[in-house]
């Protein structure tokens, strides 16, 4: 009887087919995911796996069909994408003003199972190869007829994280855009609703914007729409000649050039080009910070939201950029002081061979290496000449406060853990960093008076590890140290510097310091140390499928998370993680900004959200003491650091 069920679906399903022309395209999966929900209570059969094995040779419709078997309970949804497989013209189809698009209908992955709509592999510019190595973006042309947006597109060459071997294509200029609603021309619907484009970290150097890591499910779901994108990383997105030719900046140049995308086309996936708000981590974070110091960024969104990394990090810009690009020709072989023959041979080189030669670059053994070094990060932004198409011609601290739009920002309680993963690959780097400490001295600080180094060393070291070695029995103070040098600190004084302008929208500041099962990049990498890394928080903002399925939804990860997404919506909707509401909420406090400065207001975020004053009091008194003392180059100094302990 089940059999013959089954036989009478997929039939109604070939009718349908067979007449979609009739049928909008979600009304005809509607139709068929309706009739297909009976299958919801059946049992696998002989039968049914004899059928399942023989009933197309399509590998699409097969895998479909499997999956049907195995997981019965989902048997309406994976219909759905049955028919749009099958089917011609099937799926919404939107026309942008280059083109037209067709994309899917998707279920989310979460317990409330709320439908959207999905377009990936979008191009936003033309495949940076060839001549247009090393060059900023080049605009798309028009195309005619319907472009399938169903698949993601190539990443952009990089290592990739999790086995250490190449991966990507300089064919790599792509975005995402998922949303909960679409535009209806026939009724004049159009829900503009607040537009979310995120900016993935990766120290310049790796990643992309696929779904692999950042799945819209949660974000998407909150009533927002979410633009992901990818942007050239490493030597082929921020090489620097300093010189008109290659100036650097490219990767920034990419972003920009998506933004325009976003600002032209977003209207007609359902969003509002005058309720734009980026986002980013790590590096994605800097570069949202780096888009508010920009001239060529303005106009281009309307809030920001900086992840654990701002423009003053003292790893978001490059120094001698022109240097380590003939570093990396040396690397390569090129061995040459012609600025055109250099860029001559790297426009030659395969992808792949730059990017493993920008690996070797950064903390080999016996290199002379300096905080950038320390943490492995080869190409970075810089300050460009001032010539027409430059990002970035002055540094981050002169262009202070930037763009007057709401700012997010914040840094994860023990970012400093990440330094496990440099551990992993390099285990001598405590011993080095026990026998060279300066190299975790911050630039500001360095100095070519040996005296005033030391000194500088000796009370950074007193104050963390108490005169002990830096080793794995004291590493709790070496993540301290990280932590406030990298993050903290440089976030702290961007608030500061912002507080001396004229600067009228609010800023809001969070610790994240939840360690819970969803911290991404602790469980990705195998970490087991206690405590909140870089790039935790991401777990609670993203669906990745490899955590959420195990949690219950009454879970404290999943409360945490549920309390996130909505302040991290309602930010970019209104400006505000905590507006007043007339519905039931989830979030049951009240946000405050950052008002005064000498005493900084701040959201603690663990298992309860709690608002406070003045994070890591003691190691951000002694920081502002060594900066007031040293920084400014004063030697003459017998302040005892003994009160800071």
């Amino acid at each position: 009887m089940r059999i013959q069920w089954l036989c009478i679906v997929l039939l109604c399903a070939s009718g349908l087919l067979l007449r979609c022309d009739a049928l909008p395209p979600a009304a005809l999966g509607d139709v068929v995911a309706n009739a297909a929900s009976s299958l919801n209570s059946m049992k696998v059969t002989g039968a049914w796996r004899r059928l399942s094995s023989t009933v197309s040779e399509s590998v699409g419709l097969k895998y479909a069909l499997r999956r049907l078997q195995a997981v019965p309970a989902r048997a309406a949804r994976l219909v759905h994408a049955l028919v749009d497989r099958m089917r011609v013209g099937g799926g919404p189809i939107i026309t942008t003003q280059l083109g037209t698009l067709r994309g899917r209908r998707v279920i989310a992955r979460t317990s409330a199972q709320t439908p959207y709509y999905s377009f990936k592999g979008i191009r936003y510019a033309q495949p940076p190869r060839g001549p247009l190595r090393f060059r900023p973006p080049a605009p798309l042309e028009s195309w005619s007829g319907v472009r399938d947006a169903l698949e993601e597109g190539a990443v952009c060459p990089h290592r990739f994280m999790l086995f250490d071997t190449y991966k990507g294509d300089e064919d790599c200029l792509f975005l995402n855009v998922y949303t909960p609603a679409l535009p209806d021309k026939i009724s004049g619907y159009n829900p503009k609703l607040a537009v979310m484009v995120w900016i993935h970290g990766g120290a310049f150097a790796v990643g992309s914007g696929n779904a692999f890591l950042y799945g819209p499910d949660h974000l998407v779901g909150a009533g927002v729409v979410l633009v992901t994108l990818n942007y050239r990383l490493g030597a082929l997105g921020f090489l620097s000649l300093e010189n008109e030719e290659v100036s650097g900046n490219m990767g920034l140049k990419d972003q920009v050039m998506a933004l325009k995308w976003v600002q032209e086309n977003i209207e007609y996936f359902g969003g509002d080009p005058q309720r734009v708000t980026i986002f980013g981590e790590s590096a994605g974070g800097a570069s949202v910070h780096l888009h508010m110091l920009s001239s060529a960024s303005k106009g281009l969104f309307h809030g920001a939201i900086a992840q654990s990394g701002l423009a003053l990090s003292p790893w978001a810009l490059a120094k001698d950029p022109r240097d380590r690009a003939f570093e990396l020709g040396r690397e390569l072989g090129i061995d040459t002081n012609s600025t055109a023959e250099l860029l001559g041979y790297l426009r030659a080189t395969p992808s792949e061979l730059l990017v493993k030669a920008g690996v070797r670059l950064t903390g080999a053994p016996g290199k002379s290496a300096d905080l950038q070094n320390t943490v492995s990060l080869p190409f970075l932004p810089v300050v460009e000449p001032d010539i027409p198409e430059a990002f970035l011609t002055k540094s981050p601290k002169e262009l202070q406060p930037g763009a007057d739009v709401p700012l997010l920002t914040g840094y994860n309680a023990q970012e400093g853990i990440i330094l496990f993963r440099r551990l992993q690959r390099y285990p001598k780097l405590l011993s080095e960093l026990d026998h060279e400490f300066k190299r975790v001295v911050p630039p500001e600080l360095t100095s070519s008076d040996e005296e005033r180094s030391i000194k500088v060393m000796d009370h950074i070291r007193a104050f963390y590890f108490q005169q002990r070695p830096v080793d794995v029995r004291n590493i709790d103070s070496l993540i301290d140290l990280f932590t406030d040098v990298m993050f903290l600190r440089p976030a702290l004084e961007t608030l500061k510097l912002q507080a001396k302008t004229n600067r009228t929208s609010p800023t809001y500041f969070y610790r994240f310091a939840f360690d819970g099962a969803l911290g991404l990049f602790k469980r990705m990498l195998g970490i087991n140390h206690p405590g909140v890394c870089h790039g935790d928080e991401m777990g609670y903002l993203f669906y990745f499928s490899r955590f959420n399925y195990r949690l219950d939804d009454d879970s404290p990860e999943l409360k945490v998370s549920k309390k996130m997404v909505q302040m991290w919506t309602n930010f970019a909707k209104s400006g505000n993680p905590t507006p007043a509401i007339d519905y039931e909420s989830v979030v049951d406090f009240k946000w405050l900004p950052v008002n005064d400065t000498s005493h900084i207001n701040y959201l603690d975020i663990t298992e309860n959200f709690t608002l406070q004053t003045d994070p890591e009091a003691k190691r951000v008194r002694f920081w502002d003491w060594l900066y007031e003392n040293y920084a400014n180059k004063r030697t003459n100094n017998t302040e005892s650091t003994s009160e800071l302990q």
